[in-house]
């Protein structure tokens, strides 16, 4: 840059000094140099030839070689303090689903549209926090002034978890939820390209893609610790309350987050800062707007339709934009992508809520699978680096980064083929609840000898405390008739309800036979096994009541009662797999072993004093091992590889330096929508989980073909022109002051 201009003074002074300045090309080390001759070195006309060199050596080190530049240490508070935001972000947003529904009382399905909600404004905001930093407060700023948002936010959520205060809990909760996606999705954009900054290109460009991938490990590192921290925080009792203590979970998050911001702040003067460069938005808007304009009122016929905007913007601008457009045209296919990833945290987890955790000496929950998808992130960004992308070189297969786009959207097709083809499988053990004409019946014997029904169609014998599942049969009415040797018979007719679960039991009543319906409302429910993966238990009576049933663990307790002539007890989702003791009106009666997935009737039988129990499971417990979804899981870190991290870096290097947080930002907010796609695509409620999979699966192979289409027709930014370039648009505008 300044060496083209300078030439042609060096040469009107005398060759001793064009000798010992030419070399340097800045003022600063052309004198030091200088100093350094001998005495009787002639000085003149050497002040002269400083002047025309630029004060200091400048900043951005682009005069220098590669081997010239150092490694820039500001990186490191910067991944440092990436590292604390991400254990802070996704350790709150472990717990927040249970949270909603749990603590807030949101039902299942607002809580589920709450929790994406949230995530789809944590990459939505990306927007407007890259356009601050490129066109207001610079980057550093940006940072700064959002995570004082965020960290606020954070105290907020914390502060609107604890129980026991006379607090707008919903409130204060979705108040510090809203703040807390501000302020993520507004340092999103800036942090990857602030750090970006700090190298030079094109020199350091080795050193920019493995910031990237550390940058990257340092998001997961944080993610891994955090996933398994935090839920083990909210299982402890706090602040005098036998819950949850979600106080505790978010306040975890909310410390990390100041300890994040202080890093930050710490690394300040080592941080190489960019000015911004004007309301970037307003510009760009302006010259579309004109060009648009101009191309319609004129005849004449340009390269570009941008270029009709010549007579009032500037080529460097109208160049900027044109690389803008051609990468919001490009990134619009990798929608798709994100609607697939961002389902680690619904539908494979909802399928990993139907699969056996039991590994003998630990058990794994639902939620904590997609803990492994950070952990394989760990491993595979070194593998990546050093085995497998050097590999594909060689072999000459996936070089650029627009492959390693291609082959991680493929990648993530097959991981859900592979998902969809695991869900086939664990339906085959499923229940299977009534359809249309039909229905279920359950009856419990609660005598002491077996009981006969005849009539549902065929004859059948049900053990004494066993129970008999009818599945399916006519939802029409129909005349049965019990017998049992120990209290006679019934006739009756049974009445059930379409595509409904009934539930009865046999009743002794002063040696008379007897038929209790049971379940009146919500009776599907208590077939269909949990969410969560935890087991489901209810308590049947055959004596008159009241009972008060506590099933106890170390650390939990779970109470249900049966009321005078109830006869059952609500159906309850227990908070742990394992042993329970059950004590009745504080009595020790008998310990229980309930396992994932499994639905159980725990009858009782005697009076309250004298009680016998025998558990039924109703629902058989997961029994296909999660350990399955591992091939999945895979597959999808993999994609993630070569698909986000690859993404990171391409957005930020095939950006110009005008627009490169706004750009960022855009990447990000592909995610956005990607979760808006999962949201849509939900609301058509297919049938079978399994069909969603393969469908997903499909979108994305067709989405991928389509991006090849456009990766084959796009030009990569020559990296060292566009320097060029930049440099010499700031040397004309300072030979002009």
């Amino acid at each position: 840059m300044f060496g083209s201009r300078d030439q042609t003074k060096i040469g009107s002074v005398p060759e001793t000094i064009q000798a010992v300045v030419k070399p340097y090309g800045y003022r600063y080390n052309a004198k030091k140099e200088i100093l350094k001759q001998p005495k009787n070195f002639d000085y003149s006309e050497s002040e002269t030839l400083l002047n025309e060199y630029p004060d200091d050596e400048p900043e951005d080190g682009k005069h220098l070689t590669e081997k010239e530049l150092k490694y820039p240490k500001s990186v490191f508070f910067i991944i440092s303090s990436e590292f604390c935001e991400r254990f802070s972000y996704y350790g709150m947003r472990g717990v927040l689903a249970l949270y909603l529904k749990d603590y807030l009382h949101y039902s299942e399905n607002n809580a589920t549209i709450i929790y994406h909600l949230f995530i789809v404004l944590c990459y939505f905001s990306p927007i407007f926090g890259g356009i601050m930093a490129d066109a207001w407060l610079g980057k550093y700023n940006t940072i700064l002034y959002v995570s004082l948002l965020y960290a606020f936010g954070n105290i907020v959520l914390s502060f609107g978890s604890v129980a026991g205060l006379n607090i707008p809990h919903r409130e204060l909760s979705l108040l510090g939820l809203f703040l807390i996606a501000v302020g993520t999705g507004g340092i999103k954009p800036c942090v990857s390209s602030f750090g970006g900054d700090q190298f030079v290109l094109p020199q350091q460009e080795q050193e920019l893609r493995r910031f990237f991938s550390v940058f990257y490990f340092s998001i997961n590192a944080g993610s891994v610790i955090s996933s398994f921290l935090t839920p083990m925080l909210r299982e402890y009792h706090c602040l005098g309350s036998n819950e949850d203590c979600y106080p505790l979970a978010f306040g975890l998050p909310a410390a990390l987050m100041i300890v994040a911001l202080v890093i930050f702040v710490v690394g300040s003067p080592m941080y190489k800062r960019n000015n911004p460069e004007g309301n970037i938005a307003l510009q760009v808007g302006g010259c579309i707007g004109h060009a648009v304009s101009k191309k319609i009122s004129s005849s004449k016929k340009k390269e570009h339709w941008l270029d009709y905007a010549e007579d009032r913007y500037s080529t460097k601008l109208i160049a900027d934009i044109k690389v803008l457009l051609k990468l919001i045209y490009l990134f619009t296919p990798t929608i798709v992508f994100w609607a697939l990833y961002d389902q680690q945290g619904s539908k494979w987890t909802f399928q990993a809520s139907r699969m056996n955790g039991d590994l003998g000496w630990f058990t794994i929950q639902p939620d904590q699978m997609q803990t492994l998808d950070a952990l394989l992130v760990l491993f595979f960004i070194p593998l990546f680096e050093s085995i497998i992308y050097p590999f594909l070189q060689k072999l000459r297969l996936v070089r650029t980064p627009l492959q390693k786009l291609t082959v991680g959207g493929f990648l993530a097709a097959l991981a859900f083929l592979l998902s969809g083809a695991l869900e086939l499988y664990i339906q085959k053990e499923n229940p299977t609840l009534p359809m249309s004409g039909q229905s279920e019946v359950v009856l419990y014997n609660s005598l002491n000898c077996v009981a006969e029904i005849d009539g549902v169609p065929n004859k059948a014998l049900i053990p004494p405390r066993s129970f008999l599942d009818l599945n399916p049969i006519s939802s029409e009415p129909v005349n049965v008739t019990l017998l049992a040797t120990c209290a006679g018979s019934w006739t009756g007719i049974l009445i059930t309800k379409e595509k409904e679960v009934s539930s009865f039991m046999f009743l002794n009543e002063k040696n008379k036979l007897s038929l209790v319906q049971l379940n009146t409302t919500g009776g599907n429910l208590e077939m269909v096994k949990s969410q969560s993966s935890n087991p489901k238990l209810k308590i049947l009576y055959n004596g008159l009541g009241p009972l008060l049933i506590s099933a106890k663990t170390i650390d939990n307790v779970r109470n249900f009662y049966v009321s005078f002539g109830s006869h059952q007890s609500e159906q309850i989702e227990m908070p742990l797999i394992g042993r329970y003791i059950i004590t009745v009106n504080g009595r020790f009666v008998t310990d229980i072993n309930l396992k994932q997935g499994g639905i159980y009737v725990l009858m009782l039988e005697g009076d309250s004093q004298n009680l016998t129990s025998k558990l039924l499971t109703v629902v058989k417990p997961n029994t296909i091992s999660m350990l399955w979804q591992i091939p999945q899981y895979v597959v999808i870190t993999s994609a993630e590889i070569m698909f986000s991290i690859t993404g990171l870096e391409f957005s930020y290097s095939e950006s110009p330096q005008s627009m490169k947080s706004v750009i960022s930002s855009l990447w990000l907010l592909t995610d956005s929508f990607g979760n808006i796609i999962v949201l849509i695509i939900a609301g058509f409620k297919m049938a079978n989980a399994a069909h969603e999979m393969f469908f997903y699966s499909g979108l994305m192979s067709l989405v991928m073909l389509f991006f090849i289409f456009l990766a084959c027709r796009y030009t990569y930014v020559d990296r060292s022109r566009n320097n060029l370039e930049e440099d010499d648009t700031i040397l004309i505008e300072q030979t002009t002051l």
